[in-house]
């Protein structure tokens, strides 16, 4: 993106991830106020004015077509905002209604009454400017601009990581998909009930076939227990992922670990087409 504004930084604020806010927002304003020149913006730090609870904020240089703006102790968003002030008091010093001679000290605001109905404008103008600005940002941009920690990650990549550990515990398992996609185990159901969820699908029917007949009880009484248990709707899966498991369990038998993932992933990119 082209930069708008020639900034001087006397702060030393870091820009690295909110310069470009700076440049978009002027270049909004302008579109919506009509300024020719866009004004020198300085970034300074004053440490006896930030110590001062009503110290000042921002303020114009209509002389110098300048906008300086305090930055101690100010979160990112209110200094924006304070620069979509300003820049209503630029366009106005461009259209030539800040050439007033009258009375320019302290609580002018109060006093001239011309100079008060300059400060009412950049009050209204500025705000919605910067309200109109920032929720067309996070409409077109949703999350990059909320949470920096994404900001090397694509809005579609993250999205879908949601959605997808969401769905996987729609599903009734405790899976990590960032290491699934590495190839890590994942939680799977305790295939054998030797306690251990995180071995492959694959060893766990060994071990399972490995304990020989005298288990067959064993195991029909926890079928026995897994049925009631669905009956009474305890430890449910999704139905949709249980039918197709129950009518695949027979003819999937000796599925390994790579088939369960396949079928998972299918299941769950099945229901995020419909909820992206």
């Amino acid at each position: 993106m082209k930069n708008f504004f020639k900034i001087k930084n006397k702060c030393g604020m870091d820009l690295s991830q909110t310069e470009e806010l700076f440049h978009d927002l002027g270049g909004f304003a302008q579109k919506r106020f009509g300024f020719k020149k866009p004004p020198t913006l300085h970034l300074i730090s004053d440490g006896d004015n930030a110590s001062k609870p009503l110290g000042k904020t921002a303020y114009y240089d209509p002389q110098g077509m300048a906008i300086t703006i305090y930055t101690d102790n100010r979160h990112t968003k209110d200094i924006l905002r304070s620069l979509a002030h300003e820049l209503v008091h630029h366009t106005q010093n461009e259209n030539g209604m800040l050439n007033d001679s009258g009375y320019h000290g302290e609580g002018y605001a109060q006093k001239n009454k011309d100079l008060r109905q300059s400060e009412k404008e950049a009050y209204l103008k500025g705000n919605m400017c910067f309200r109109d600005w920032e929720d067309g940002l996070k409409q077109s941009k949703p999350t990059i601009y909320n949470e920096w920690r994404i900001k090397t990650m694509s809005t579609k990549k993250w999205k879908n990581n949601e959605l997808m550990e969401n769905l996987s515990e729609k599903f009734g398992f405790k899976m990590d998909l960032g290491l699934l996609k590495e190839g890590a185990k994942p939680d799977f159901p305790d295939v054998d009930g030797d306690g251990d969820r995180e071995e492959p699908i694959s060893k766990a029917q060994k071990d399972k076939k490995e304990k020989g007949s005298d288990e067959d009880s064993e195991s029909e009484e926890s079928e026995e227990k897994e049925e009631s248990s669905k009956k009474s709707g305890k430890g449910k899966l999704n139905p949709g992922l249980q039918k197709y498991l129950d009518s695949k369990k027979k003819k999937n038998e000796g599925m390994n670990e790579t088939k369960l993932r396949g079928v998972i992933r299918k299941l769950i990119l099945s229901e995020m087409k419909g909820k992206i």
